[in-house]
């Protein structure tokens, strides 16, 4: 029976050093968010060893006084035989008792006289029990507790860490978001910029398109004006030349009929014979003049007034030496001629004046009208331009505050996302702080068991010195 009792002690010391050892372990363990549901296993895990351990402990006393009921009814058994066969040879022996049968009476005698103390020790360990329960069952009851605040804590944990996760999944989110309409702003940037640079270049084509097409009109009305120009010249010279030439006919025809009439003297016939060689001469140089003339008005206008006046000087002054050379016999008509003659040089000086001053204000007029379009025509290029850039404005404005509005959106979205953490991380740190708290409330507990198995150990050990 001691045997028995020490080999039970033995394995209730050995599961309580392994008891202590494990709660040891759990209590060095850190709280952290994915342990925790491995703790909460282990906990249960452990419970139910301890509740076996318990339920084992408190059975010991009652399997104990069985084993020695056992082994007391096997003790009185063997004795009533030993007895039966003493007494069946009591006749033939003599009276006494041998060493082995004295101390089997002695033994019998002892257990009879201490059948009352064993009573009051199996009342003492009964009440005992009875007090192990009910703390065992109080026992019970702060683990279920406990077990079921454990296991509210980890569905809370698991709801914070299942927010957490879907914030940072919104947060990943929103940064995509972000990140996608900002690389659409960048390329609608982009794009605005390049059909900005294409309108541009098209604009600055068009405006020297169209300074080419004015200085093209400029040229072409200069030219017209001059090939007009050219034009009078050569009409008024050729009816100059168709009126010289009358008249130097008419001279001829004069000089012919005096030579006619004249007979006078050798000395006039030499005259004569020199003004008309001097005559044809200067219809000859008339006609050289009037080839001259034709080719130098195709070549410029002024070069063609310049000969012009220079031909009609040079008729002058050959007119006035015909006028010398036959003023004795025609001074009027020479008169006339001349006077002619410095009329047409008036009329054609006042001609080239107003050619001229009409030249002038021509040319005035048409820098004015030229400067007039180009003003005009900058004047719509920049319309148009700030019509577009005022259209490109206002529809980059519209995205922009569509995008603005979508990042204040998106910041408020954080700032909540912020703020739940914040709280998530208030709540992880009180179910940090309580779950600290329930790890003391175990380990007082298992201080309180381990207690209680000494208690335990030291009744088991009073009860077997008794």
């Amino acid at each position: 029976i001691k045997q028995r009792v020490r080999v039970v002690i033995v394995e209730d010391e050995k599961l309580h050093e392994e008891l202590k050892a494990k709660a040891v372990e759990e209590t060095l363990k850190e709280y952290t968010f994915v342990d925790s549901t491995v703790r909460i296993l282990e906990v249960f895990s452990y419970d139910n060893q301890s509740v076996i351990i318990y339920a084992y402990c408190n059975n010991m006393p009652s399997y104990c006084t069985c084993l020695c009921r056992k082994d007391l009814v096997s003790v009185q058994k063997e004795y009533n035989k030993e007895a039966m066969a003493v007494a069946t040879s009591s006749g033939q022996r003599v009276g006494g008792l041998c060493l082995k049968c004295a101390q089997h009476e002695a033994i019998l005698a002892e257990t009879h006289s201490n059948v009352h103390v064993q009573n009051a020790c199996v009342c003492v360990f009964v009440r005992e029990r009875d007090e192990l329960m009910t703390v065992l069952c109080s026992l019970r009851a702060g683990q279920t507790e406990a077990q079921q605040r454990e296991w509210a804590t980890y569905q809370q944990v698991k709801q914070a860490v299942e927010m957490a996760e879907e914030a940072n999944l919104e947060k990943t989110r929103a940064l995509v978001q972000c990140e996608h309409f900002h690389n659409e702003l960048t390329r609608q940037r982009e794009r605005l910029e390049r059909e900005l640079a294409s309108e541009q270049e098209k604009i600055s084509q068009a405006r020297e398109a169209a300074c080419l097409e004015s200085k093209k009109e400029k040229e072409v009305t200069s030219l017209s004006q001059r090939v007009a120009e050219f034009e009078g010249l050569l009409e008024r010279g050729e009816r100059d030349r168709n009126s010289l030439n009358g008249q130097l006919e008419e001279a001829y025809k004069k000089l012919t009929a005096q030579e006619t009439d004249s007979s006078k003297g050798s000395d006039q016939e030499t005259c004569l014979k020199t003004l008309i060689l001097q005559f044809r001469m200067v219809t000859l140089v008339a006609q050289k003049s009037h080839t001259l003339l034709l080719n130098l008005a195709r070549a410029s206008c002024t070069s063609l007034i310049y000969m012009c006046i220079h031909l009609i000087f040079c008729s002058l002054s050959l007119c006035r030496q015909e006028k010398k050379a036959v003023e004795h016999c025609c001074g009027e008509d020479m008169a006339a001629l001349t006077f002619q003659a410095q009329r047409h040089e008036r009329e054609l000086t006042q001609t080239l004046q107003q050619m001229e001053a009409q030249h002038e204000r021509s040319g005035g007029y048409a820098l004015l009208s030229c400067q007039a379009i180009g003003a005009k025509l900058e004047k719509l290029a920049r319309s148009t331009e700030i019509e577009q850039l005022s259209l490109e404005k206002e529809h980059l404005q519209e995205s922009a505050e569509k995008l603005r509005g979508r990042c204040e959106e998106m910041g408020e979205q954080c700032v909540q996302h912020g703020r739940i953490h914040q709280r998530m991380k208030q709540r992880l740190q009180q179910l940090d702080q309580h779950c600290q708290a329930s790890s003391q409330q175990v380990l007082q507990l298992l201080s309180r068991q381990k207690q209680l198995m000494q208690e335990r150990q030291q009744l088991a050990h009073d009860t077997h010195n008794l």
